[in-house]
């Protein structure tokens, strides 16, 4: 009795420990229809503004995503973010066209070590979004981005 207390203490620690090995990262789905995964294990709290979602690591900030209503004087969020690339590209930080697939339009820029994408989409006109995060873990942001 003993040793099968023993063996089911010793597998319940075992499953237990490679749980901690194995974590699904966490998927975010934007207002239009914008899909991104992080692996949790980037950032420890999530703070849930009206417009904003921030992410933090250890009191640090380390990625945001925010709603935007498109300006009055566009007729639709893609063409404020095309106008947004053109402005970007007279800055002194990296800048980049963004392939993200038919009836979608993104640009990224870096300064300062942190990347921020601006992300429209045809479908919805009246609003865009950005996603911002240290630079180091903007290529797996990148990576997971899917259109809805």
């Amino acid at each position: 009795m003993k040793a099968l207390m023993a063996c089911g203490i010793f597998l319940i620690s075992l499953i237990s420990g490679c749980a901690a090995l194995y974590q699904q990262p966490t998927e975010f789905r934007t207002s239009n229809g914008i899909i991104f995964k992080l692996n949790s294990r980037q950032f420890d709290t999530v703070d849930i503004q009206p417009l904003e979602t921030q992410l933090w690591r250890e009191s640090k900030l380390v990625g945001s995503v925010i709603t935007v209503e498109t300006n009055p004087e566009f007729s639709t969020a893609m063409g404020e973010v095309r106008q947004g690339y053109r402005e970007a590209q007279k800055s002194s930080g990296v800048v980049r066209e963004l392939d993200l697939g038919e009836g979608v339009y993104g640009f990224s820029a870096t300064i300062n070590s942190y990347t921020t994408a601006f992300i429209a989409t045809s479908t919805h006109p009246s609003a865009w979004i950005t996603i911002s995060t240290d630079e180091n873990i903007f290529d797996d942001v990148l990576s997971t981005l899917t259109v809805n």
